[in-house]
Parts: structure tokens; sequence; C-alpha cells
């Protein structure tokens, strides 16, 4: 059961939020960090960078938690530790690359989303969908509306079965599908949050700032 709540919740995330909280992460931090750097001469800029490279690591944060309630705890275990808030100053953002992380972040996370999207719609929602076959038949039937019939790839794999037989293959087919959805949408949610997640757990600040933003080797894998 608790499998099949959290296959229902991954199938949620990838059809109604990740596609547009990535688009909102995306178009706020490459906008406004464009702006604000553009502006950084006029010294209003600085303000402008500043909050934006806040909200950005506030949503990648809070998109990282989201993801990560979707996953067994046994995943979990493997993944990278959560970011943690950061404190910067003005200054900092012309010294500390990594606090650019968060933009390198939506950046690569607008183009998983829309294959997490993709394969949320495409797996479970259209195999639940054709699952229903066999009742989308009868309520038709009564209508008139005959379904599964004079159809020539049906005619030629299926020719010995009445149409209302037909509706039951296709119904095993959106079964496959939907059983098939567990295991995609269980491994994009798991290698999104260990390869997204990687960015935003950086390597400490060395000596060597312009470098920061880089996710150490160590951070993508559990201390033992």
């Amino acid at each position: 059961m608790k499998s099949l709540s959290r296959y229902r919740k991954q199938t949620l995330y990838m059809l109604f939020v990740t596609l547009p909280f990535s688009i909102i992460g995306f178009v706020l931090s490459v906008t406004f960090t464009a702006l604000g750097l553009a502006l950084t001469p006029l010294w209003i800029g600085l303000p402008i960078l500043h909050a934006t490279l806040r909200a950005s690591r506030g949503m990648m944060r809070f998109d990282l938690s989201l993801q990560r309630g979707l996953l067994a705890p046994g995943v979990i275990e493997t993944l990278p530790p959560p970011a943690a808030p950061i404190e910067f100053r003005f200054r900092d953002m012309f010294t500390q690359g990594k606090l650019y992380a968060p933009l390198l972040y939506w950046l690569l996370k607008l183009p998983t989303a829309v294959l997490q999207f993709a394969a949320a719609v495409a797996l479970p929602l259209c195999g639940a969908c054709i699952v229903l076959s066999p009742l989308v038949y009868v309520v038709l039937s009564r209508y008139g509306i005959e379904i599964f019939t004079d159809d020539l790839v049906l005619d030629v794999l299926l020719p010995t079965l009445t149409a209302y037989q037909r509706s039951w293959i296709a119904s095993g087919i959106g079964l496959a599908m939907v059983l098939v959805g567990i295991g995609v949408l269980r491994g994009l949610a798991a290698s999104s949050v260990q390869w997204l997640g990687g960015l935003s757990a950086a390597a400490p600040v060395a000596s060597d700032d312009s470098k920061a933003w880089i996710p150490s080797p160590e951070s993508s894998y559990p201390t033992a």
C-alpha cells in the first residue's frame, strides 16, 4: 500500500507540480539574475541580484524536499544531503561561485521536468484511462456508438475477437502501462534528486572561491 501511495504522489507531482514550478524557477532565476547583473553598475542591481539568489535557492530547497518526500526511505539514504540555507552579503555574490548553484539547478531542472511530465502522462495517466476500456465500451454501446470495430490494426491482430473482447485486451495493455510506470517514475524521481541535488551539496568554500559551487565527489555518496 505504501508503494501505491508513493506512486500516486509521484504521478501527481509530475503531472501538476514539476513543470509549472520548474518554469517559474527558470524564469525567475534567469531573468532576474541577468537583470541584477546588468544593473549592478547602477547599484540598484545589487539588491535585485541578492533577492534573486535567495529566492532561487529557497525554491530549489523546497523542490528538492518535495521530491525527497516521494522516495522510499532506503533510497533517501543514498542521496546527497539536503541543501542548507546560506547567509551572504553583496560582495559575496562576486567572490563565491557556489551562490549561483541554484541558477544551474533551474537551467537543468526545466528539461528534466518536461521528461517527468511526459512520462507521467504517457504511462500512469494514459494507462489508467485505457484500463477503463471495457466500461467505456459498454457505456458508448448503449448510445449506439461502437468502438473497437472496423479497425485495420485490430482486424489483423485479433480477427476472431468481438469488440467487447478487444476492449479487455486494451484494458490489459493499459494495466501493463501503469505497472511499467511504477518503475519509470520511481527512477526519474530518484535520479532527479541524485543528479540535481548534487548541485546544492556544494563543496565548502575554500581559498579558491571560483570553484566553490562545484559539488564535491564525496557529497554525492553516503558516508560510511
